[in-house]
């Protein structure tokens, strides 16, 4: 008998004009020990699914069907029935830590309060639970007495996973758990997560929009497409051979670290929910769509032992009706001519053809496309820490961060570069020294060759025309109050770029067609919160290419969205840089996006980039064994060599930078010298530098 069982599971919201049917009709089973990956785009219907297994749906949801747990109907109690079972039986991870911890109280405090609602512990019992779970998700004791935004956000999602296992329950339910989060981090939690099923017995269900992070972690795996399980079966089976198109576009979107093969994003976007859909709900994306597609929607038929697919192609084993069969890669014609894209070339090399952004930024004059756009020589970006009462009260001096501590990097005219790291290496704070957001403490930041530092008043009102910045969360960037026309005429209208408001609002067009949202009309007199998570991301792109830039600085760009999203801005950038030369730097935790996007990679730790060099070179021969232990946390890197583990701990301190090899703390080959030498960074091979007294 199965542990969790959901059958006919329904979930639709009354909204004004109407229902929106977010879940239609998903079932599947859950066995003790068991992990299910549930995969999708945004808007699929998996985190309805989630809060509908919780009881947490809000008072305008409407809920049919039955879900099961062992020989209980979790249901038929209604609301009110929830509390007997939620926490206690059925637990979960919600997407952002810090929204799930209470940032006034201590973690050790949220840890036992379900014990003691739930009555399973209290008083010395429940607070020596909270340390044997505290030490279950590998946390130190002392965190009991700490509060949310004391921790990394890697502590903070692991106190939130304690938290959920607080009653013992025997489903475990894990909504996006590390989204936003850095690669090694999210592997360590991943590697929790499998873990705790093993040892624990636990029943878990992961909801992501990672595919390659569900395949490495889940035994199976559920593609949700408009509200409906579209495809589930073994994870090998079906990162093997996928039935559906649709998730064969989903792997094909997904960069894979180890693949040369291109990424491509998934034409169109999923249907609306609030309105009928005739037949396949994936039909006007699909390129091998049948007649019947148009108008009968297909039902989600038993493949094999295990394997189920809701495609008219698809066919039971044994069963080959003619032009009946499940589509093949020849079919989905998902290798892309890079050369029409503006790709590279068959000899590697990038083709940079004249840039209407350097003409723009004053920049055209004498360059040539090996040309120094931007260089940053030896800077320092440092921040006095505020001090603490105790340290006011002891007469202690106040600490410095030194965020950046001595970085040099070039960036040629239509080149990519991508800046990696864990959280806390010092990505952001490059971002903004390069566009002048904060001081550099010392060296010099050139664009163009003039020194940011040195540029009078004046002359440093003309940097946005050349460098712009394009944040991680767009909602951050776009102000909700105005409308994407707005956002786009008023950095012109503040640089007095353009002759009168019919100019501005042509430069605000071309921009958006530029990224995409052609024609420009059906988006510019829309709010931020009228368009998608791509769409707002592809209007800060254009809010930042409206100056016509030369450089553009994306921080994070694609961190918080889906993976067809990601595919098409990564794509635009692409696309910008390969057709009017704009240089982009890229800064992410992702690897496996910047081993298939960027032309160079620069390795960045606690202040310093420790290794540089050709993308596909430090990806496959890295030379630091930090940047191997980056990529050994990509998820499905045990394909590479062995000797690639986990990095152990967390990044320490950047106000407490550790004597000698600032990575040696952690360094698995760690010589004895490394604790007091300092290596800078050396050239091991054409354009490849490492600082690691053993790299070769």
């Amino acid at each position: 008998m199965s542990l969790l069982e959901v059958s006919g599971l329904e979930v639709s919201f009354d909204i004004p004009g109407g229902e929106l049917h977010a879940v239609q009709g998903v079932d599947f089973r859950l066995q003790a020990g068991e992990r299910l990956g549930i995969v999708g785009e945004s808007g699929s219907g998996k985190t309805t699914t989630i809060l509908a297994l919780m009881g947490l749906l809000p008072p305008n949801a409407s809920l049919s069907g039955e879900v099961r747990l062992e020989d209980r109907d979790l249901l038929s109690g209604g609301e009110r029935g929830t509390d007997d079972w939620r926490w206690r039986d059925i637990a979960t991870v919600f997407q952002g830590a810090m929204n799930a911890l209470n940032p006034i109280r201590t973690v050790g405090w949220q840890i036992t309060e379900p014990m003691v609602v739930h009555g399973t512990a209290s008083g010395p019992a429940a607070r020596a639970r909270t340390r044997e779970l505290l030490s279950l998700v590998g946390l130190p004791p002392a965190v009991e007495r700490s509060y949310p935004h004391e921790l990394s956000g890697g502590m903070r999602q692991r106190a939130a996973i304690a938290m959920a296992l607080a009653c013992q329950p025997k489903v475990l339910l894990a909504d996006e758990p590390t989204t936003a989060l850095d690669v090694v981090v999210q592997a360590s939690i991943l590697e929790l997560l499998a873990r705790l099923t093993t040892e624990l017995g636990l029943a878990l269900v992961l909801v992501t929009h990672d595919l390659a992070a569900a395949t490495a972690t889940c035994d199976r795996l559920a593609v949700m497409y408009a509200g409906r399980f579209i495809e589930d079966g073994p994870v090998g089976e079906l990162s093997r051979g996928p039935e559906h198109p649709y998730t064969r576009r989903l792997f094909a979107a997904t960069p894979d670290l180890l693949s040369p093969s291109a990424v491509q994003s998934i034409p169109g976007a999923p249907p609306r929910l609030d309105q009928p859909i005739i037949g396949c709900p994936f039909a006007p994306r699909c390129d091998v769509r049948l007649d019947r597609c148009d108008h009968e929607r297909p039902a989600l038929r038993v493949l094999s032992a295990g394997r189920r697919a809701a495609c008219h192609r698809a066919q039971p084993d044994g069963d080959s009706g003619s032009g009946s069969r499940a589509p093949g890669a020849a079919d989905l014609d998902l290798d892309l001519d890079l050369d029409l894209r503006g790709g590279r070339r068959a000899d590697g090399a990038v083709p940079v053809p004249a840039s209407a952004g350097l003409a723009a930024a004053g920049l055209a004059a004498g360059v040539t496309a090996d040309s120094t756009v931007l260089a940053l020589d030896e800077v320092f970006v440092s921040f006095p820490r505020r001090r603490s009462l105790a340290d006011i009260a002891r007469s202690r001096p106040r600490s410095v961060v030194r965020a950046v501590d001595g970085i040099s990097l070039r960036l040629r005219i239509g080149e990519m570069v991508a800046i990696v790291g864990e959280s806390g290496s010092g990505k952001t704070s490059t971002a903004h020294a390069i566009v002048g957001n904060v001081p550099a403490s010392q060296g010099s930041v050139l664009i163009a060759g003039r020194s940011l530092a040195e540029m009078d008043r004046r002359e440093r009102r003309t940097v946005p025309r050349r460098v712009q910045l394009i944040y991680q969360d767009p909602y951050e960037s776009l102000d909700p109050r105005m409308r994407v026309r707005a956002i786009l005429e008023e950095p012109l209208r503040v640089n007095r770029i353009g002759s009168g408001r019919r100019e501005r609002r042509q430069l605000a067009g071309d921009a958006l067609r530029r990224v995409g949202l052609d024609p420009p009309e059906l988006f510019a007199d829309r709010f931020p919160h009228e368009l998608s998570g791509g769409q707002r991301q592809r209007v800060a792109i254009a809010a930042a290419l409206v100056m016509r830039p030369a450089v553009l600085v994306a921080d994070e760009p694609v961190s918080m969205l889906d993976v067809s999203v990601r595919a098409e801005v990564l794509d635009v950038l692409d696309v910008l840089r390969r057709t009017e030369s704009v240089a982009v730097i890229m800064i992410t935790h992702d690897l496996s996006t910047a081993a298939h996007y960027a032309d160079r990679i620069a390795v960045m730790y606690l202040g310093r980039i420790v290794e540089e060099g050709p993308a596909a070179e430090v990806v496959a021969a890295p030379r630091h064994p930090y940047t191997r232990a980056l990529i050994a946390a990509v998820p499905g890197a045990d394909r590479l060599a062995a000797a690639l583990t986990l990095l152990p701990g967390e990044i320490p301190d950047a106000s407490a930078i550790p004597p000698g090899c600032r990575f040696h703390p952690r360094c698995p080959i760690a010589l004895p010298e490394c604790s007091s030498s300092d290596p800078q960074l050396s050239t091991i091979g054409a354009d490849h530098a490492a600082a690691c007294p053993v790299a070769s």
